[in-house]
């Protein structure tokens, strides 16, 4: 139980198969597609980057982790295969 003091009692709570989790926004649905793309980690890269270069906006970097299960974005190593969903998929089925 969460205290109405707590920093986390303006959150909101989700069920997902049974489990419960704090979050401000829904799990966003990462099943594989046809047209998902996929990049090798190089040393320098950031998810912001790629974000920008895959999806044509840097903000998007979250939608990388999310697909990848990155928790610490700043700690992806090189060699690192990542999925990475099409622009087209992200506008249609994620921000609509």
């Amino acid at each position: 139980m969460i205290g109405r003091r707590s920093r986390y009692a303006a959150g909101i709570l989700y069920t997902d198969n049974g489990d419960e989790f704090l979050g401000v926004r829904q799990r966003v649905d990462t099943t594989p597609r046809p047209d998902d793309r996929f990049h090798t980690v190089v040393d320098g890269d950031r998810l912001d980057l790629l974000a920008h270069r895959y999806l044509d906006r840097a903000d998007l970097w979250w939608i990388i982790c999310d697909y990848n299960d990155i928790f610490f974005p700043l700690e992806i190593e090189p060699g690192t295969v990542l999925r990475i969903p099409s622009v087209e998929h992200v506008l249609m089925r994620l921000l609509s």
